[in-house]
Protein backbone atom coordinates (compact mmCIF):
# COMPACT_ATOMS: atom_id res chain seq x y z
CA UNK A 1 0.00 0.00 0.00
CA UNK A 2 1.32 3.43 -0.96
CA UNK A 3 2.58 5.64 1.85
CA UNK A 4 3.01 9.41 1.64
CA UNK A 5 5.40 11.68 3.49
CA UNK A 6 4.15 14.60 5.52
CA UNK A 7 6.80 17.28 4.85
CA UNK A 8 6.27 18.85 8.27
CA UNK A 9 6.52 15.91 10.66
CA UNK A 10 8.72 13.75 8.38
CA UNK A 11 6.54 10.66 8.83
CA UNK A 12 5.10 8.37 6.16
CA UNK A 13 1.37 7.62 6.42
CA UNK A 14 -1.08 5.55 4.42
CA UNK A 15 -3.38 7.58 2.20
CA UNK A 16 -6.34 6.48 4.31
CA UNK A 17 -4.79 8.14 7.39
CA UNK A 18 -5.07 11.63 5.88
CA UNK A 19 -8.25 13.66 6.24
CA UNK A 20 -9.38 16.08 3.56
CA UNK A 21 -10.97 19.50 3.98
CA UNK A 22 -11.98 22.52 1.94
CA UNK A 23 -10.69 26.03 2.57
CA UNK A 24 -13.69 26.51 4.93
CA UNK A 25 -12.48 23.50 7.00
CA UNK A 26 -15.41 21.41 5.82
CA UNK A 27 -14.77 17.69 5.18
CA UNK A 28 -14.41 16.93 1.49
CA UNK A 29 -14.71 13.65 -0.37
CA UNK A 30 -13.66 13.05 -3.99
CA UNK A 31 -16.36 12.29 -6.57
CA UNK A 32 -17.54 8.70 -6.25
CA UNK A 33 -17.18 6.24 -9.09
CA UNK A 34 -19.10 3.02 -9.47
CA UNK A 35 -17.32 -0.34 -9.58
CA UNK A 36 -17.26 -0.53 -13.39
CA UNK A 37 -15.69 2.92 -13.79
CA UNK A 38 -13.17 2.13 -11.08
CA UNK A 39 -12.19 -1.08 -12.88
CA UNK A 40 -11.88 0.70 -16.23
CA UNK A 41 -9.78 3.41 -14.62
CA UNK A 42 -7.47 0.77 -13.11
CA UNK A 43 -7.00 -0.95 -16.47
CA UNK A 44 -6.23 2.37 -18.15
CA UNK A 45 -3.68 3.18 -15.45
CA UNK A 46 -1.88 -0.09 -16.13
CA UNK A 47 -1.90 0.55 -19.87
CA UNK A 48 -0.90 4.18 -19.55
CA UNK A 49 -2.94 7.33 -19.12
CA UNK A 50 -4.89 8.55 -22.15
CA UNK A 51 -5.73 12.10 -23.11
CA UNK A 52 -9.24 11.59 -21.70
CA UNK A 53 -7.80 10.40 -18.38
CA UNK A 54 -5.45 13.38 -18.19
CA UNK A 55 -8.28 15.81 -18.97
CA UNK A 56 -10.41 14.25 -16.23
CA UNK A 57 -7.53 14.43 -13.74
CA UNK A 58 -6.91 18.04 -14.68
CA UNK A 59 -10.59 18.94 -14.23
CA UNK A 60 -10.67 17.27 -10.81
CA UNK A 61 -7.48 19.06 -9.82
CA UNK A 62 -8.85 22.46 -10.86
CA UNK A 63 -12.03 21.80 -8.87
CA UNK A 64 -9.94 20.96 -5.81
CA UNK A 65 -7.98 24.18 -6.24
CA UNK A 66 -11.21 26.16 -6.53
CA UNK A 67 -12.47 24.71 -3.26
CA UNK A 68 -9.10 25.08 -1.54
CA UNK A 69 -8.97 21.36 -0.84
CA UNK A 70 -6.10 20.24 1.38
CA UNK A 71 -5.06 17.20 3.40
CA UNK A 72 -4.21 16.93 7.06
CA UNK A 73 -1.92 14.28 8.44
CA UNK A 74 -2.79 12.47 11.71
CA UNK A 75 -0.85 15.16 13.61
CA UNK A 76 -2.89 17.93 12.01
CA UNK A 77 -0.30 19.29 9.59
CA UNK A 78 -1.81 20.82 6.47
CA UNK A 79 -0.63 19.53 3.09
CA UNK A 80 -1.64 20.67 -0.42
CA UNK A 81 -4.05 18.27 -2.10
CA UNK A 82 -1.58 17.32 -4.82
CA UNK A 83 0.88 15.89 -2.27
CA UNK A 84 -1.08 12.62 -2.35
CA UNK A 85 -0.69 12.53 -6.11
CA UNK A 86 3.09 12.24 -6.14
CA UNK A 87 6.00 10.94 -4.10
CA UNK A 88 7.99 13.22 -1.79
CA UNK A 89 11.70 12.39 -1.51
CA UNK A 90 13.81 14.12 1.20
CA UNK A 91 17.37 15.09 0.26
CA UNK A 92 19.66 16.04 3.13
CA UNK A 93 22.41 18.64 2.93
CA UNK A 94 24.77 17.35 5.61
CA UNK A 95 27.84 19.12 6.91
CA UNK A 96 29.04 21.60 9.53
CA UNK A 97 28.10 25.25 9.41
CA UNK A 98 29.87 27.54 6.93
CA UNK A 99 30.71 24.93 4.31
CA UNK A 100 28.44 26.60 1.73
CA UNK A 101 25.41 24.28 2.01
CA UNK A 102 22.84 27.09 1.98
CA UNK A 103 24.71 29.06 -0.67
CA UNK A 104 24.95 25.96 -2.84
CA UNK A 105 21.22 25.27 -2.53
CA UNK A 106 20.37 28.91 -3.22
CA UNK A 107 22.45 29.00 -6.41
CA UNK A 108 21.28 25.54 -7.52
CA UNK A 109 17.65 26.58 -7.18
CA UNK A 110 18.36 29.85 -8.96
CA UNK A 111 19.78 27.86 -11.87
CA UNK A 112 17.20 25.06 -12.11
CA UNK A 113 14.07 26.98 -11.06
CA UNK A 114 14.68 30.57 -12.09
CA UNK A 115 16.91 29.96 -15.12
CA UNK A 116 15.63 26.47 -16.10
CA UNK A 117 19.16 25.23 -16.80
CA UNK A 118 18.05 21.59 -16.88
CA UNK A 119 15.12 22.08 -19.26
CA UNK A 120 17.28 20.82 -22.18
CA UNK A 121 17.69 17.64 -20.08
CA UNK A 122 13.92 17.21 -19.88
CA UNK A 123 13.85 18.39 -16.24
CA UNK A 124 11.93 21.42 -15.00
CA UNK A 125 11.46 22.51 -11.39
CA UNK A 126 8.98 24.71 -9.55
CA UNK A 127 8.93 25.68 -5.89
CA UNK A 128 5.83 24.42 -4.10
CA UNK A 129 3.37 27.07 -2.94
CA UNK A 130 3.99 26.56 0.78
CA UNK A 131 7.76 26.80 0.27
CA UNK A 132 7.71 30.01 -1.75
CA UNK A 133 8.00 32.26 1.27
CA UNK A 134 11.10 30.42 2.52
CA UNK A 135 12.54 30.33 -1.00
CA UNK A 136 12.07 34.06 -1.53
CA UNK A 137 13.24 35.17 1.92
CA UNK A 138 16.16 32.79 2.52
CA UNK A 139 17.49 32.19 -0.98
CA UNK A 140 16.30 34.60 -3.68
CA UNK A 141 16.64 37.85 -1.73
CA UNK A 142 20.23 37.33 -0.47
CA UNK A 143 21.46 36.29 -3.93
CA UNK A 144 19.80 39.31 -5.51
CA UNK A 145 21.98 41.43 -3.21
CA UNK A 146 25.00 39.20 -3.99
CA UNK A 147 25.15 38.08 -0.38
CA UNK A 148 25.27 34.52 0.99
CA UNK A 149 22.15 33.15 2.71
CA UNK A 150 22.09 33.26 6.48
CA UNK A 151 24.27 30.63 8.11
CA UNK A 152 22.46 27.54 9.38
CA UNK A 153 22.56 27.76 13.16
CA UNK A 154 20.10 25.04 14.16
CA UNK A 155 20.18 21.31 13.60
CA UNK A 156 16.73 21.48 12.08
CA UNK A 157 15.65 24.16 9.62
CA UNK A 158 12.46 24.49 7.60
CA UNK A 159 12.56 22.20 4.55
CA UNK A 160 12.06 23.48 1.05
CA UNK A 161 9.93 21.47 -1.38
CA UNK A 162 10.55 21.62 -5.12
CA UNK A 163 8.39 19.85 -7.69
CA UNK A 164 10.32 18.08 -10.45
CA UNK A 165 8.71 17.41 -13.82
CA UNK A 166 10.30 14.90 -16.21
CA UNK A 167 9.40 15.08 -19.89
CA UNK A 168 9.65 11.29 -20.28
CA UNK A 169 7.26 10.70 -17.34
CA UNK A 170 4.77 13.59 -17.64
CA UNK A 171 2.24 12.05 -15.23
CA UNK A 172 4.76 11.12 -12.53
CA UNK A 173 6.06 14.36 -11.03
CA UNK A 174 8.19 14.09 -7.90
CA UNK A 175 8.53 16.35 -4.86
CA UNK A 176 12.15 16.89 -3.79
CA UNK A 177 12.29 18.01 -0.16
CA UNK A 178 15.63 19.68 0.61
CA UNK A 179 16.61 19.99 4.27
CA UNK A 180 19.75 21.31 5.92
CA UNK A 181 21.41 19.31 8.69
CA UNK A 182 24.26 21.16 10.39
CA UNK A 183 24.43 18.47 13.05
CA UNK A 184 26.86 19.97 15.57
CA UNK A 185 24.37 19.39 18.38
CA UNK A 186 23.74 15.71 17.66
CA UNK A 187 25.04 13.34 20.35
CA UNK A 188 23.59 9.96 19.41
CA UNK A 189 20.99 8.28 17.21
CA UNK A 190 18.11 9.39 19.43
CA UNK A 191 19.10 13.06 19.52
CA UNK A 192 19.77 13.02 15.76
CA UNK A 193 16.31 11.63 15.03
CA UNK A 194 14.64 13.98 17.52
CA UNK A 195 16.40 17.14 16.36
CA UNK A 196 16.12 16.38 12.66
CA UNK A 197 13.59 13.63 11.85
CA UNK A 198 14.18 14.06 8.13
CA UNK A 199 17.44 12.13 8.58
CA UNK A 200 15.36 9.01 9.26
CA UNK A 201 13.50 9.20 5.94
CA UNK A 202 15.97 10.82 3.55
CA UNK A 203 16.14 9.30 0.08
CA UNK A 204 19.43 10.95 -0.86
CA UNK A 205 22.21 12.94 0.78
CA UNK A 206 24.79 15.56 -0.12
CA UNK A 207 27.71 15.59 2.33
CA UNK A 208 29.62 18.89 2.32
CA UNK A 209 33.15 19.86 3.22
CA UNK A 210 35.30 22.81 2.14
CA UNK A 211 39.02 23.33 1.45
CA UNK A 212 39.62 24.46 5.04
CA UNK A 213 38.66 20.93 6.14
CA UNK A 214 41.49 19.45 4.05
CA UNK A 215 45.20 19.25 4.91
CA UNK A 216 47.83 20.55 2.49
CA UNK A 217 51.40 19.72 3.47
CA UNK A 218 54.27 22.04 2.53
CA UNK A 219 55.68 19.40 0.20
CA UNK A 220 52.91 19.93 -2.39
CA UNK A 221 53.65 23.62 -2.82
CA UNK A 222 50.07 24.78 -2.30
CA UNK A 223 48.37 26.67 0.49
CA UNK A 224 44.98 28.29 0.84
CA UNK A 225 44.98 32.04 0.51
CA UNK A 226 45.05 33.76 3.92
CA UNK A 227 41.81 35.02 5.36
CA UNK A 228 39.38 32.74 3.49
CA UNK A 229 38.58 30.36 6.33
CA UNK A 230 35.43 32.17 7.40
CA UNK A 231 33.65 30.55 10.35
CA UNK A 232 34.47 26.97 9.38
CA UNK A 233 36.52 25.06 11.93
CA UNK A 234 39.74 23.89 10.24
CA UNK A 235 40.54 20.22 9.82
CA UNK A 236 38.45 17.17 9.04
CA UNK A 237 37.10 16.70 12.56
CA UNK A 238 33.92 18.76 12.28
CA UNK A 239 32.90 17.14 8.99
CA UNK A 240 33.59 13.64 10.33
CA UNK A 241 31.60 14.36 13.50
CA UNK A 242 28.55 15.61 11.60
CA UNK A 243 28.58 12.66 9.19
CA UNK A 244 28.98 10.24 12.09
CA UNK A 245 25.97 11.74 13.84
CA UNK A 246 23.89 11.40 10.67
CA UNK A 247 25.12 7.83 10.23
CA UNK A 248 23.76 6.87 13.65
CA UNK A 249 20.32 7.28 12.12
CA UNK A 250 21.15 5.93 8.66
CA UNK A 251 22.70 2.73 10.06
CA UNK A 252 19.20 1.44 10.68
CA UNK A 253 18.45 1.52 6.96
CA UNK A 254 18.63 -1.68 4.95
CA UNK A 255 19.16 0.05 1.62
CA UNK A 256 22.17 2.30 0.88
CA UNK A 257 21.42 6.01 0.65
CA UNK A 258 22.55 7.54 -2.66
CA UNK A 259 25.11 10.11 -1.59
CA UNK A 260 27.16 12.84 -3.19
CA UNK A 261 30.24 14.07 -1.34
CA UNK A 262 30.64 17.74 -2.25
CA UNK A 263 33.94 19.58 -1.92
CA UNK A 264 32.50 23.09 -1.91
CA UNK A 265 34.30 26.38 -2.66
CA UNK A 266 36.48 24.61 -5.23
CA UNK A 267 37.43 28.02 -6.68
CA UNK A 268 39.86 28.24 -3.75
CA UNK A 269 41.59 25.13 -5.13
CA UNK A 270 41.94 26.36 -8.73
CA UNK A 271 45.79 26.57 -8.67
CA UNK A 272 46.01 23.04 -7.27
CA UNK A 273 43.39 21.64 -9.63
CA UNK A 274 45.12 23.04 -12.70
CA UNK A 275 48.20 20.93 -11.90
CA UNK A 276 46.31 17.64 -11.72
CA UNK A 277 46.38 14.98 -14.45
CA UNK A 278 42.61 14.58 -14.03
CA UNK A 279 41.17 18.03 -13.25
CA UNK A 280 37.47 18.47 -12.67
CA UNK A 281 35.23 18.00 -15.68
CA UNK A 282 31.74 19.40 -16.06
CA UNK A 283 28.89 17.21 -17.26
CA UNK A 284 27.42 18.55 -20.50
CA UNK A 285 23.83 19.67 -20.08
CA UNK A 286 22.90 17.88 -23.28
CA UNK A 287 20.26 15.17 -23.02
CA UNK A 288 21.44 13.31 -26.13
CA UNK A 289 24.97 13.09 -24.79
CA UNK A 290 24.27 12.41 -21.13
CA UNK A 291 21.34 9.97 -21.09
CA UNK A 292 22.47 6.45 -21.78
CA UNK A 293 26.01 7.32 -20.62
CA UNK A 294 25.26 8.63 -17.13
CA UNK A 295 27.65 6.30 -15.30
CA UNK A 296 30.57 7.12 -17.59
CA UNK A 297 30.12 10.86 -17.20
CA UNK A 298 29.60 10.67 -13.43
CA UNK A 299 32.66 8.44 -12.92
CA UNK A 300 34.79 10.80 -14.96
CA UNK A 301 33.48 13.81 -13.08
CA UNK A 302 34.12 12.12 -9.70
CA UNK A 303 37.78 11.34 -10.34
CA UNK A 304 39.38 14.65 -9.33
CA UNK A 305 37.40 15.24 -6.09
CA UNK A 306 37.94 11.60 -5.06
CA UNK A 307 41.69 11.89 -5.57
CA UNK A 308 41.64 15.22 -3.71
CA UNK A 309 39.96 13.67 -0.67
CA UNK A 310 42.11 10.55 -0.78
CA UNK A 311 45.26 12.67 -0.57
CA UNK A 312 44.18 15.60 1.58
CA UNK A 313 41.06 14.45 3.45
CA UNK A 314 41.33 10.69 4.03
CA UNK A 315 39.31 10.83 7.25
CA UNK A 316 36.41 12.52 5.43
CA UNK A 317 36.64 10.00 2.59
CA UNK A 318 36.62 7.05 5.00
CA UNK A 319 33.62 8.38 6.92
CA UNK A 320 31.72 9.09 3.70
CA UNK A 321 32.26 5.52 2.55
CA UNK A 322 31.02 4.23 5.91
CA UNK A 323 27.98 6.47 5.57
CA UNK A 324 26.92 4.98 2.23
CA UNK A 325 27.99 2.28 -0.19
CA UNK A 326 26.53 4.33 -3.06
CA UNK A 327 28.73 7.42 -3.16
CA UNK A 328 29.92 9.85 -5.81
CA UNK A 329 32.27 12.81 -5.47
CA UNK A 330 31.96 16.38 -6.68
CA UNK A 331 34.04 19.56 -6.58
CA UNK A 332 31.80 22.60 -6.96
CA UNK A 333 31.68 26.30 -6.27
CA UNK A 334 28.32 27.94 -5.83
CA UNK A 335 29.56 31.42 -6.67
CA UNK A 336 33.06 31.03 -8.15
CA UNK A 337 34.58 33.44 -5.63
CA UNK A 338 34.65 34.18 -1.88
CA UNK A 339 32.86 37.10 -0.27
CA UNK A 340 34.71 40.41 -0.27
CA UNK A 341 35.38 42.75 2.64
CA UNK A 342 31.79 43.97 2.47
CA UNK A 343 30.42 40.46 2.86
CA UNK A 344 29.30 40.37 -0.79
CA UNK A 345 30.23 38.33 -3.83
CA UNK A 346 31.98 40.32 -6.56
CA UNK A 347 30.14 38.09 -9.01
CA UNK A 348 28.19 34.84 -9.04
CA UNK A 349 29.73 32.41 -11.52
CA UNK A 350 28.80 28.86 -10.47
CA UNK A 351 31.16 25.96 -11.13
CA UNK A 352 29.64 22.48 -11.72
CA UNK A 353 26.66 23.10 -9.41
CA UNK A 354 24.36 20.78 -11.38
CA UNK A 355 26.49 17.65 -11.04
CA UNK A 356 25.64 16.66 -7.43
CA UNK A 357 21.92 16.85 -8.20
CA UNK A 358 22.24 14.92 -11.47
CA UNK A 359 24.29 12.25 -9.71
CA UNK A 360 21.67 11.88 -6.98
CA UNK A 361 18.78 11.76 -9.44
CA UNK A 362 20.56 9.05 -11.40
CA UNK A 363 21.40 6.94 -8.34
CA UNK A 364 17.88 7.36 -6.95
CA UNK A 365 16.54 5.90 -10.20
CA UNK A 366 14.72 9.09 -11.17
CA UNK A 367 16.36 9.40 -14.60
CA UNK A 368 15.32 5.92 -15.74
CA UNK A 369 13.48 6.15 -19.04
CA UNK A 370 15.17 9.33 -20.25
CA UNK A 371 17.49 7.52 -22.66
CA UNK A 372 14.52 5.96 -24.43
CA UNK A 373 13.08 9.42 -25.12
CA UNK A 374 16.22 11.20 -26.22
CA UNK A 375 18.15 8.34 -27.78
CA UNK A 376 21.78 8.05 -26.64
CA UNK A 377 24.41 9.18 -29.08
CA UNK A 378 28.01 8.15 -29.30
CA UNK A 379 30.20 10.01 -26.80
CA UNK A 380 33.57 11.14 -28.08
CA UNK A 381 36.64 11.77 -25.94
Amino acid sequence: MARYLCPQCAVHYRASEFTTYTAQSEPWNPPRRDAVRTLVRGVRTLLGATAVDRDRERAEHLEMLRLGVHHRCPRGHVMPAEFLRRETLPIGLIGPSSVSKSTYLAVLLQRIVGMTDLAPMGLTFTVEERSKGIYQRDYVTPLAMRRPPEQTRLERTAPLVVRMHRDWAPDEDINLLFFDAAGEGYRDARSSADLNPYLSVMAGALVFCSPINLAFGPEIGFALAPGIEGATAPGAGTVVAVVQSARTVADGRRDPIPTGVVVAKCDELAPLESRQPHPGQAIPLDARLFYGHEDAYLRRQSRWPYELLAQHGPAILAEAERFSLMTRYHAVSATGCPVNNLGMFDMIAPVRVHEPLLGLLHDMGLLAGAAALYGPERVHG
